[in-house]
């Protein structure tokens, strides 16, 4: 454990709350990890955590979701207008990051990016045995078979059994049906929960996330983040 992961009397745990820490890996760069993980901190803000409900960028990219999401205040800590708090963490392993969260009383949703693999090691630990782990699908062929492999190491590592499977759809003209069900087929009774996201023109424009975007959303991307918000509330294993 490294020296941030523990306290002056014992390890950190995580604050007392209904909802579980989540760390959001994607299974190849693009397939929409940053927007899915944010959106659930931000439905956790809005509808239970208020300003416990914290996003963490781990991903390691440039990335523009503190812009999108119109968020204002500390550059340490930005806020959005449901009450996310926005913390940059580039450098940071995953670990270290959930555990400087809860110092705070903050329950994290950490957008991991997409190192799957890299971060199966820190998701087997007892550090993180309490931390909801959510996997970002495109459900696309070529995209589908390099999913495999990841699926096969998370399984192995016995950490598949309690992930959450994200199928997100992010081209309008894509047939993903077929191919969402035959995933579904497949991990089912082997993941926690298999989410399906649609495409959502809203997202598809590229450009705000504010609290005024997500009122315009479809009800199906609202009925997908309020299934993933309630799986990654369930009571802690």
């Amino acid at each position: 454990m490294s020296e941030d992961a523990q306290g002056q009397s014992g390890t950190i745990r995580p604050p007392d709350t209904a909802e579980n820490s989540v760390v959001v890996c994607g299974t190849a760069g693009g397939v929409g990890t940053s927007v899915v993980s944010a959106l659930l901190a931000e439905h956790r803000a809005a509808t239970s955590l208020g300003g416990a409900s914290w996003w963490v960028d781990a991903a390691g990219n440039d990335g523009d979701l503190h812009q999108r999401l119109r968020a204002t205040g500390d550059q340490a800590l930005l806020r959005t207008a449901s009450g996310t708090g926005l913390l940059p963490a580039p450098d940071a392993a995953v670990t270290d990051v959930v555990v400087h969260t809860w110092r705070f009383g903050a329950v994290p949703v950490v957008d991991a990016g997409s190192r799957p693999l890299t971060v199966l090691s820190e998701l087997e630990t007892p550090e993180l045995r309490d931390v909801t782990p959510v996997l970002v699908v495109g459900p696309r062929p070529d995209l589908l078979n390099r999913a495999r492999e990841i699926f096969t190491e998370w399984d192995d590592a016995g950490v598949l059994a309690r992930t959450i499977v994200v199928i997100c759809c992010q081209v309008p003209t894509l047939n993903h049906q077929a191919l969402t069900d035959m995933l579904i087929e497949v991990v089912a009774g082997r993941v926690a929960e298999v989410v399906g996201l649609d495409y959502e023109p809203i997202l598809g424009d590229g450009t705000a996330l504010d609290k005024a975007a997500q009122q315009r959303f479809s009800q199906n991307t609202w009925t997908a983040i309020n299934q993933l918000t309630v799986a990654t509330g369930a009571v802690r294993r």
